[in-house]
C-alpha cells in the first residue's frame, strides 16, 4: 500500500466520535485527545475539512461539543432514532460516506478516524475514485479487513490519551471489586431437642347404662345399704289358724 506522505497533500479528516469515545475507555479507560488526533492525522498538510460526527444523547454534553469545536472541527449531531419497542438506534456511518463521497473531488486524502468494518466498502470506492484513504483507530478495536484494506493504518496509542479524574466518571466504568466474603463461623452445637410435655390424658367420657339407669363409672362406688328384712309369711305356731281350729272341730 502507498504510505507516502506530502505537505502539499489536501486532507479531509472524518471522525466517528461515538465509536472513538466507547473505543478510548475500553481499550485504556481513558478519554481521546481529540487536539492531537488532529494533529496526527493532519501531519502538516492542509486540511480542507475536519468534521466530527456525534449523537446528541440528552445528557449534558455542551462542554463536549464546545471542546470539538475549539480544537478545529466542524461539529456535526443528531438524535437517535427510537424504535416502535422503544429502544433506540443511532449512528453516522451513512453520513459520513456520503460525506467522503462528495469530498473525494476536492481533496487528495480522506483520512477516517473509526474502527468500525462497516466503512470497507466506502475505502474501496475512494480508491476507485484515486482518493488516498487513511484510516486511525485503536488496534484492538478496529476491523481487520478495514485496516487492510486502507493505504495507511496509524493505530491510536496511549499517547494521545487523557487519563485525569473525569475519566473515572464516563459510561461503562469498571465493575467493582468484589466485597470480600465474610469467614464462615465456628460449627456450633445444635440445640438438643425440646422434650415433649407429657399432659394427662382427659378423663374418659362417662358411659351411660344400657338400661337408662344413669351413668356408669370405673370410680369405685360407695355400697348402698341393705334393705330390711321383709317379714316372714311363715305362719306362728302360737296362733292356730281356721283351717287348724276346722280339722280339731271334726276329730270331735
Amino acid at each position: 500500500m502507498m504510505s507516502v506522505t506530502y505537505p502539499s497533500q489536501r486532507v479531509a479528516v472524518l471522525v466517528d466520535v461515538q465509536n472513538m469515545f466507547y473505543s478510548a475507555y475500553d481499550c485504556f479507560r481513558g478519554r481521546l485527545n481529540y487536539k492531537k488526533l488532529l494533529d496526527t492525522a493532519a501531519a502538516g498538510r492542509h486540511v480542507v475539512r475536519a468534521l466530527a460526527y456525534a449523537m446528541r444523547d440528552g445528557n449534558n454534553q455542551n462542554s463536549f461539543f464546545t471542546m470539538l469545536r475549539e480544537v478545529g472541527y466542524e461539529l456535526r449531531t443528531k438524535e437517535p432514532r427510537v424504535r416502535p419497542d422503544g429502544t433506540r438506534k443511532g449512528g453516522w456511518d451513512i453520513g459520513i460516506t456520503i460525506d467522503a463521497l462528495m469530498l473525494a473531488p476536492k481533496v487528495d486524502v480522506v483520512a477516517l478516524v473509526s474502527g468500525d468494518g462497516d466503512f470497507v466498502e466506502l475505502v474501496h470506492a475512494l480508491r476507485t475514485l484515486g482518493v488516498r484513504t487513511e484510516v486511525y483507530a485503536f488496534e484492538r478495536s478496529v476491523g481487520r479487513e478495514l485496516r487492510d484494506v486502507a493505504d495507511l493504518f496509524t493505530p491510536i496509542g496511549e499517547e494521545m490519551i487523557f487519563r485525569d479524574a473525569r475519566a473515572d466518571a464516563e459510561p461503562y466504568a469498571a465493575a467493582p471489586e468484589p466485597a470480600p466474603q465474610p469467614r464462615p463461623a465456628a460449627p456450633t452445637r445444635p440445640p438438643a431437642p425440646a422434650q415433649p410435655v407429657r399432659t394427662p390424658p382427659p378423663p374418659a367420657p362417662p358411659r351411660i347404662s344400657s338400661f337408662g339407669a344413669g351413668i356408669l363409672n370405673d370410680e369405685p362406688q360407695e355400697e348402698a345399704p341393705a334393705p330390711p328384712p321383709r317379714p316372714s309369711r311363715a305362719r306362728s305356731r302360737s296362733s292356730p289358724s281356721f283351717l287348724d281350729r276346722l280339722e280339731a272341730e271334726d276329730e270331735a
